[in-house]
């Protein structure tokens, strides 16, 4: 074989080498983008805060939300499946929400845990002193599958299974038809 021919080829397999690895050229920072979800007016937002106290079936990690009702009653809403946390910090990992949340806030502070999903893998996940933001609600179409793959499934099986799922939406190509097919296989609730 000639010495060109040789060359073409050892550049054609380093080219597909690096090309099948997502993680020599990482994709540009997962940012929160869609449309802003507002509380119901009732509510009054206090704090939304990293939580690596409680448990939560609803996502492999946690915020705490804390709220209290506007008037003198109960105040009701639901946190959307698909709901977007944004991080104050650049250091620190969005949150999503992929299972709806029924609220029912007092009068009084009420402290609600959320269970969540990081969204950035080379970030940090939240300890109890970072902040967050309420929303916006994803218009990425990936993780609004991934919401509606899960909606009816009893996730709490294999949370590592649906982060990954997140981080593959998020900070590589996409699902794959092998994770559809996991996700669809997890029993019913």
């Amino acid at each position: 074989m000639e010495m060109s021919e040789v060359v073409k080829r050892t550049a054609l397999v380093v080219m597909l080498a690096l090309l099948a690895c997502d993680n020599l050229f990482p994709p540009q920072d997962f940012q929160p983008t869609g449309s802003q979800f507002n509380l119901n007016p009732g509510i009054s937002l206090i704090s939304i805060t990293g939580d690596r106290r409680h448990f939560s079936p609803h996502g492999l990690y946690t915020l705490e939300m804390k709220a209290k009702s506007a008037g003198s009653a109960f105040a009701y809403d639901t946190l959307p499946a698909g709901l977007l946390f944004t991080s104050i910090k650049n250091s620190t990992q969005h949150m999503v929400m992929l299972k709806e949340h029924q609220l029912t806030i007092g009068t009084q502070s009420t402290s609600l845990v959320l269970g969540v999903f990081c969204c950035n893998r080379r970030r940090l996940i939240p300890a109890e002193s970072d902040t967050f933001l309420l929303g916006p609600l994803a218009d990425n179409a990936g993780l609004r599958q991934l919401a509606e793959l899960v909606r009816n499934k009893r996730i709490d099986l294999d949370l590592g299974m649906i982060q990954r799922a997140v981080y593959m939406i998020t900070d590589s190509t996409g699902l794959n038809q092998a994770y559809i097919d996991s996700i669809n296989a997890l029993p019913s609730e």
